[in-house]
């Protein structure tokens, strides 16, 4: 954690910030109200893989609203749900199988070199997840959150175990995508459908690459099975996702949700503890959107920290001292980011943004999304110190 001083931090009681007494206690309220609730938790599949417990779990780290580095839970989902590709299908109630559908396992050998893993290297450790081949050999759609703030990522040649240098070319913390560019590859493209199509009780899969595979050695594709349960759902500030009780598990974020033509119909992105059922996709029309945009260079909705939702046990999951358990956690900053140069810093909490309360990361994204590049936003953090004590400020930081 860094310590004093804090150049481009101000205090609440200078008098350069026209602060009322109503502008502390509004944040001293809402802790007095217990900050966030505990229950259901949502994970986001892919990321760091520490050791972490069930509660770890709930991490949603996102870029200052979106980028997602995973809590990993392989705790949540029950035996039933977690079936790999070593288990004998099974066709949905009610479902019809038509000649022209192909089974998990010849949907495992046609994907076999359009699904990649990535390895990335971050301050706090090694991770990744799962990626897809993108219209050529060279590019790579993933999650935001698999590679946000990675030092290096290798992409792993799924034919030989070849690990090869990648870079981001842009990436959407907001909407969970990213685009990657090898710098030499002969992956194959993986075929993408139409998400418009989707019906409530299709049959689909999740392919994906476990959360232990590292860039040693070889694996294979993982496969769980399941159906869309919703076909165009909204929830935490993305506006086109799809909920399947297909179990995307740690490793699979980035990887596609495909339906039995054969057709990339969604990404991975997260899932639910504590909650059957609820997987969800990023539909792929929503997400060859948001990759169009990226192939230019530019990101979006990027200020270069990466956040979660405050819950009480984190801190101590963490190894952290935090003095309150509500707000949104920072969990990481990227050198010479905005939010570097703002002096944002790990284990920060947010409260505001612009005077709008952000108590989650969709409330956050949304503040984000309705600027424009060039935007200053305010954003008021509580932070705490080695010593126990804290202290309230605000930056000013430049959306990208």
């Amino acid at each position: 954690m860094r310590q004093p001083p804090y150049p481009n931090l101000v205090r609440f009681s200078q008098v350069a910030y026209p602060v009322t007494v109503n502008d502390v206690n509004r944040i001293r309220k809402r802790r007095e109200n217990g900050g966030l609730a505990t229950g259901i938790i949502r994970v986001y599949s892919g990321g760091i893989y520490p050791e972490v417990s069930c509660v770890n779990a709930r991490i949603l780290a996102l870029v200052l609203s979106a980028g997602l580095v995973a809590g990993l839970a392989a705790c949540g989902n029950d035996d039933d749900d977690n079936r790999d590709d070593e288990a004998t299908p099974t066709q949905a109630s009610g479902e019809t199988r038509t000649s022209g559908d192909l089974t998990p396992q010849e949907i495992v050998e046609r994907f076999s070199g359009s699904v990649v893993h990535i390895a990335a290297t971050y301050p706090e450790g090694t991770g990744g997840g799962s990626g897809i081949v993108w219209e050529d050999s060279r590019h790579i759609v993933t999650n935001a959150h698999v590679v946000l703030g990675a030092g290096s990522i290798k992409v792993i040649d799924p034919k030989d175990g070849r690990a090869i240098a990648a870079r981001v070319v842009a990436l959407s913390p907001c909407d969970d995508v990213a685009l990657l560019e090898v710098e030499r590859g002969n992956f194959e493209p993986a075929p993408i459908g139409d998400s418009e199509q989707l019906e409530p009780g299709e049959e689909v899969v999740a392919l994906g690459y476990p959360a232990t595979y590292t860039d040693q050695g070889s694996s294979k594709l993982v496969v769980t099975r399941g159906i869309v349960s919703k076909a165009h759902d909204s929830f935490d500030g993305k506006s086109d996702l799809i909920q399947t009780d297909a179990a995307i598990n740690p490793g699979n974020s980035g990887g596609p949700l495909v339906n039995l033509r054969g057709e990339v119909i969604g990404i991975n992105t997260l899932t639910f503890l504590g909650k059957q059922s609820q997987n969800y996709a990023i539909a792929i029309n929503e997400a060859k959107f948001v990759a169009d945009k990226l192939a230019k260079g530019t990101n979006i909705t990027y200020i270069g920290a990466r956040i979660q939702e405050n819950y009480r046990g984190l801190a101590q999951e963490l190894g952290i001292s935090l003095a309150y358990t509500d707000g949104l956690l920072i969990t990481g900053i990227d050198t010479g980011s905005a939010a570097d140069v703002a002096g944002l810093g790990y284990s920060d909490l947010i409260y505001y943004v612009d005077n709008v309360s952000v108590d989650s990361v969709g409330a956050f994204c949304d503040v984000l999304r309705s600027r424009k590049p060039g935007d200053t936003l305010r954003i008021d953090i509580t932070r705490t110190y080695r010593d126990g004590s804290s202290e309230d400020l605000y930056a000013e930081v430049e959306v990208k």
